[in-house]
């Protein structure tokens, strides 16, 4: 636990750049999930999910130095994977922070499943800031998977709540990601089935945490910080 440091700075910076940026979003947000981000296509045809004995996908390098993503298979099949959510501050428990005011992060960027297989993908999100989305829009809502947060079943969560979300849009995939109670985090688990298509998803953050006037630059549209790769195997 630790004593978070800038929230007031953060949430201030947070408040006039989504002010700024609600038309922004909205739009995005309009597109709908097929729409919006980028993805590399596959390379080749699917596979079928591995059998039990199949040796654990392996999670590629993070760029920063957090903790690594595991990919381990479980006894039902499923491919377990860890991200954490890095808070912008400069402060906290190791691993949980970037460092660099309004560049938060998630950690690792890349990670490895195999085509076909069950993923419970659990973020553990240490930034307490809420970011809200324009109303009405679809990234509040859980999509392509279903998604407990602290123990609990969610459908959706709240622009009160929301700091962030992860999100695959070629895959339709989101999980809306609640912010992290003062000095802690929020455990997000969100399980969704890997596709059978081998190939390169890029996933990111759809709430405007990033700079600009919209809030759409910087770390969001960075890749190896609010956007990373799900490279399916």
């Amino acid at each position: 636990m630790f004593v978070h440091q800038g929230v007031s700075d953060r949430l201030s910076r947070r408040s006039l750049r989504v002010g700024a940026g609600l038309a922004a979003v909205a739009a995005v947000a309009g597109l709908g999930l097929s729409a919006c981000g980028s993805s590399k296509p596959a390379a080749t045809s699917g596979t079928s999910a591995p059998t039990s004995g199949q040796p654990a996908a392996t999670s590629a390098p993070a760029a920063t130095s957090a903790p690594a993503a595991t990919s381990a298979p479980a006894a039902s099949g499923a491919v377990h994977v860890t991200l954490i959510g890095k808070v912008d501050a400069t402060s906290g428990a190791p691993g949980s922070f970037t460092g660099k005011s309004g560049w938060p992060a998630f950690a690792p960027a890349d990670f490895t499943v195999p085509a076909g297989s069950t993923v419970v993908l659990t973020i553990k999100e240490y930034d307490d800031a809420p970011t809200a989305l324009a109303s009405g829009s679809p990234y509040n809502n859980v999509a392509g998977g279903t998604e407990t947060v602290n123990g609990s079943a969610v459908t959706s969560v709240s622009n009160a709540d929301i700091a962030h979300t992860f999100t695959v849009p070629a895959l339709g995939l989101n999980a809306p990601l609640a912010k992290a109670p003062s000095g802690g985090f929020s455990t997000i688990v969100f399980t969704f089935k890997a596709p059978t298509t081998k190939g390169t998803y890029v996933y990111q953050c759809l709430t405007p945490c990033g700079s600009g006037a919209n809030g759409n630059g910087g770390a969001m549209a960075t890749s190896g910080w609010m956007k990373g790769h799900v490279i399916v195997s």
